[in-house]
C-alpha cells in the first residue's frame, strides 16, 4: 500500500509535494506489505478526519466523506465475514483498500489546492505508514 500512496502523491500533487517523497525513500524501499490492511485503513481514517467539518470548494467533496464512511463500513463487515486465520486476504478487499489509499492523496489535493498545504499533512500519514512496519523478529 505504501507503493500506492508513493505513485499517488508522484501522480496527483504538485511536484513541490511529491519532492517531499525524497527524504523518505530508504524507509519506503524497506517497507513490506505485511500491514497493508491497517495501512489502507489509516488512509481511510486519515482522509475521514481530514475532511470532517471541512468547508471546501469542490462539488465531489462531500460524496468524498460519505464514500469513506461507506467503504470504512463495508471493509469492517467484510472483514468479519470472510477473513479468519490463515486465509489470507480475498482480492475485493484488496481493491477497496487501494481505492482508499488513492483517496487519501486525493483529499490531500483537495485541502492542500484549496486550504493550504499545512492543511493537509499527507507527509504525517506517510511516516505513520513506514512505522507499521513490523521490526525483524516479529
Amino acid at each position: 500500500m505504501i507503493q500506492v500512496f508513493v505513485r499517488e502523491v508522484e501522480e496527483e500533487l504538485p511536484a513541490t509535494q511529491a519532492e517531499k517523497l525524497n527524504s523518505h525513500r530508504s524507509a519506503i524501499d524497506k517497507t513490506t506489505n505485511h500491514h497493508d490492511g491497517h495501512r489502507a485503513r489509516r488512509c481511510a481514517e486519515w482522509a475521514i478526519h481530514v475532511a470532517a467539518g471541512r468547508e471546501l470548494p469542490h462539488p465531489r467533496w462531500q460524496a468524498i466523506k460519505e464514500a469513506h464512511a461507506i467503504w470504512r463500513d463495508m471493509f469492517r463487515a467484510a472483514e468479519y465475514a470472510v477473513i479468519t486465520e490463515g486465509v489470507g486476504r480475498p482480492e475485493p478487499l484488496k481493491d477497496i483498500e487501494i481505492e482508499w489509499v488513492e483517496d487519501a492523496v486525493g483529499v490531500a489535493k483537495i485541502v492542500g489546492e484549496a486550504a493550504g498545504w499545512d492543511q493537509a499533512p499527507w507527509e504525517h500519514l506517510l511516516v505513520e505508514l513506514i512505522e507499521m512496519e513490523p521490526t525483524v523478529g516479529t
